[in-house]
């Protein structure tokens, strides 16, 4: 969905660019190449990448290190600043891919700069792809060393480009934060949606949007996010330790009968959320 999605808002922002796109599966590139999504499109790895200026991976983040090692040498006569090609991602982990991929690129001649679109939904597929997808949507891109601050401008112009607003930072420090506002919820629609199917299975029925709009992100791919967890799990666990103080306090009001500190709870809840 996010590769399908970027496919067709480049397209729209910078119809003068040739884009060459890679699949998995024959299936997936026939329907690129028929829908005219891309100028090219293969499921060899090599094919698609030799000759571009910038590669975007669009994968698990768990895949995208065997995906690099398949790259040929990445050529230097491309427009960018110093003739480097430009690889980065859309992966919600950075710390962990930037680790990894950043020798990995270099060694093929090219340059790695992490960034991350936060956008998306709990659907998966090219049939939920959307060129509006990274229209105001916050990205995040974490800068290469000193060396390559013209790469790291030059994804930060590609993702302002399809509408993005874009911020810097680290990689810890957007792994941090990203554990508290999409791996920690993610953990906590899952674990309702388990707890409710588990425990009180003959509730369901009668579920409402309540229960819809707060479990939504659990029906999200399970191998994709199962992945992403593993690869933050050190951050994600300081936020479930947080997360679990923060339910064994509104389990103490709830046994105390202490109407007032509950009332002050959900108002200072729903002004947080309300400012946001």
């Amino acid at each position: 969905m996010i590769g399908g999605s970027l496919l067709r808002a480049v397209k729209v922002a910078f119809p003068e660019i040739a884009l060459a796109a890679w699949g998995r599966r024959q299936e997936v590139v026939d329907r690129i190449v028929a829908e005219g999504r891309a100028s090219f499109a293969s499921t060899d790895m090599g094919e698609v990448v030799t000759g571009a200026d910038l590669i975007v991976l669009a994968l698990p983040v768990e895949f995208m290190a065997a995906a690099v090692e398949k790259f040929p040498p990445l050529t230097d006569d491309c427009g960018n600043p110093g003739g480097k090609v430009i690889v980065t991602d859309v992966g919600s982990v950075k710390a962990s891919v930037v680790a990894e991929l950043t020798p990995l690129v270099e060694e093929r001649g090219g340059v790695f700069v992490g960034s991350h679109p936060m956008a998306g939904s709990e659907k998966s597929g090219m049939e939920f792809a959307s060129a509006e997808l990274f229209q105001e949507a916050p990205v995040i891109v974490v800068s290469a060393s000193d060396e390559y601050q013209r790469e790291t401008d030059a994804v930060a112009r590609f993702w302002a480009g399809l509408g993005g607003f874009v911020s810097r930072m680290s990689a810890d420090q957007h792994d941090r934060m990203v554990a508290a506002i999409s791996h920690l919820p993610h953990v906590v629609a899952s674990a309702l949606a388990r707890n409710v199917f588990q425990n009180q299975r003959e509730a369901l029925p009668y579920a409402a949007g309540g229960f819809r709009d707060t479990t939504r992100i659990a029906s999200s791919a399970a191998d994709m996010w199962s992945g992403i967890l593993m690869e933050n799990r050190e951050a994600i666990r300081e936020q479930l330790d947080r997360f679990a103080g923060e339910m064994e306090e509104w389990r103490s009001i709830l046994q105390s009968g202490d109407r007032e500190k509950l009332r002050r709870f959900l108002s200072q809840a729903s002004e947080g959320r309300e400012s946001v």
